[in-house]
């Protein structure tokens, strides 16, 4: 079973011992067999199949409860001392590492404990990613280092507001679920199985053949593995032998009580970390690592999902939960900044203030990045422009039945503009701001009187256009762009899913004759 290729993850560079993980997929460059000092066998110790720890027990700090829960069988060789040796000529760098885990290391020890696995296994995101939950590298991300098809395959959902591979309890869930999954594939081994959560159950099961076949031994010391998996077990054993005795190593552990660091606040509908942050008088960029699983400062729309909160600002953030501002029924989208990009042109192209679009992505300034994402409100509390489009070409003219009604007059209400208003009145923007004399980017005040329909019978002319699809481009920015809505280009062009659409894709679309 493939899943996914781990490449190294070099935290710093004096690191280059460290290595990332490859986890469940097949390697077919593997390295030749490791040097007999990295070959002794381990110890003959039995590796037992489960781990208890009285839930009763009580510990001085989090690193007193790791150790009372080692089950890894342990080994001195050659290759265990070039790590210890490494982390010994690196003390303030551990220092730091073990200080970034303090959020989140509480949480993974007693997941680790309530599933009865080896106490060491909460070390492996001190080599994946030095405990940093929004560590990434070129294929993978997260603080276990998932790969995007081996995050799916174990319930990690992915899309444009939200990897669960940044989720610190979503990820740890899932590599117990692999790790257990690899550990019972491979004969209850725990050091075969964490070698495979690096190098791939593939790699692993060819090099147990290969062995077999030669009729050599089959611990993972004996294993003709690459250097990157020969390296992998190493480090954690030398990692569990400095927790263990710290100051046999001369070493300091940065001190972490074994209380929950973090609690699940249920939030209901979506909303803006950064504001959620300044209304519970919390660290904004704290909230925001807690709760690295979405892509930017807001929560996922699609589904009501528990924000992490510190244990010590939980009452207060339920309570100002409700008097936070509702982004209920907006509609979003996402802008990719260009080279070239400026706020004011991105507001102007969306016809929002820039002021909203700082404060919605918690922007400390106007200055913007190419490739950064910004999220944009396409409604609720916006008007924006219809923006002219590029495309010239007419391909046919289309006449719409003659509309024969009577003045109509609409009241504005909270939260509407033209856009909203011309969409539920089935008319245009601009057929609406002609009729009012209004600018399309004009403001409505609340309780303002706007004429809805002419008196007199009005023919609409349609241009049939052809729009072809940019990198970057979604159906709801085209459906803006020319004041349209995405189920009507849907029905257009017979697009059963808004999401499967590619750049230099033809779409028809219809236009008023003044666009």
């Amino acid at each position: 079973m493939n899943l996914i290729n781990r490449p190294l993850l070099t935290i710093i560079s004096v690191a280059a011992l460290l290595v990332g993980c490859d986890t469940l997929g097949v390697k077919t460059d593997h390295a030749k067999k490791a040097p007999a000092q990295s070959s002794q066998s381990a110890s003959d110790e039995p590796i037992p199949t489960q781990i208890i720890i009285p839930e009763v027990q009580k510990f001085t700090d989090i690193w007193e409860h790791i150790r009372a829960g080692y089950a890894l069988p342990q080994a001195s060789n050659a290759a265990v001392d070039s790590q210890v040796k490494f982390y010994t000529s690196n003390k303030s760098y551990f220092y730091k590492i073990t200080q970034q885990s303090e959020p989140y290391l509480h949480y993974v020890v007693n997941e680790m404990q309530a599933n009865n696995m080896p106490m060491e296994l909460a070390l492996l995101p001190f080599i994946e990613s030095s405990y940093n939950p929004i560590a990434t590298s070129p294929s993978n991300a997260g603080m276990w280092q998932f790969g995007a098809a081996t995050a799916r395959n174990f319930g990690l959902e992915q899309n444009r507001w939200y990897d669960g591979r940044k989720d610190v309890v979503a990820s740890t869930e899932a590599a117990i679920k692999l790790l257990k999954k690899l550990y019972t594939r491979f004969d209850n081994d725990w050091l075969l199985a964490v070698a495979a959560y690096n190098a791939g159950d593939g790699a692993i099961q060819q090099a147990l053949d290969k062995n077999r076949r030669a009729g050599k031994p089959t611990d993972f010391w004996s294993l003709p593995l690459n250097k990157t998996t020969q390296g992998y077990i190493p480090q954690l054993l030398a990692l569990s032998k400095i927790v263990a005795k710290p100051e046999a190593y001369d070493f300091k552990l940065y001190p972490i009580q074994d209380v929950p660091y973090f609690v699940k606040v249920s939030v209901g509908s979506q909303i803006n970390l950064a504001d959620a942050a300044q209304n519970s008088s919390l660290d904004a960029a704290q909230l925001k690592k807690l709760n690295s699983g979405f892509s930017g400062w807001l929560t996922d729309p699609t589904e009501p999902r528990d924000v992490l909160v510190p244990v010590g600002a939980a009452a207060t953030f339920r309570l100002q939960l409700d008097s936070l501002p509702k982004i209920a029924n907006v509609k979003w989208q996402e802008h990719q900044v260009k080279k070239g990009d400026n706020l004011d042109a991105i507001a102007k192209k969306y016809g929002v203030s820039g002021d909203k679009i700082k404060t919605i992505n918690n922007l400390k300034s106007t200055n913007l990045v190419a490739g950064q994402r910004l999220q944009i409100p396409l409604s609720s509390d916006s008007t924006y422009a219809d923006a002219a489009p590029q495309e010239k070409t007419s391909v046919e003219k289309v006449n719409s039945p003659a509309q024969n009604t009577k003045n109509n007059i609409h009241i504005v209400q909270s939260g509407e503009n033209l856009w909203s208003i011309a969409k539920e009145q089935n008319t245009s923007v601009n057929t609406l701001a002609k009729l009012n004399n209004l600018n399309v980017q004009t403001p409505l005040k609340l309780g303002q009187k706007l004429v809805v329909a002419n008196q007199v019978a009005e023919v609409k002319e349609q241009k049939k256009l052809s729009y072809t699809i940019k990198s970057g481009d979604t159906l709801g920015g085209i459906a803006a762009k020319y004041d349209t809505t995405v189920k009507q280009i849907m029905e257009w062009n017979k697009i059963k899913d808004e999401t499967n659409i590619r750049p230099n894709q033809e779409l028809i679309v219809m236009a008023d004759p003044a666009k």
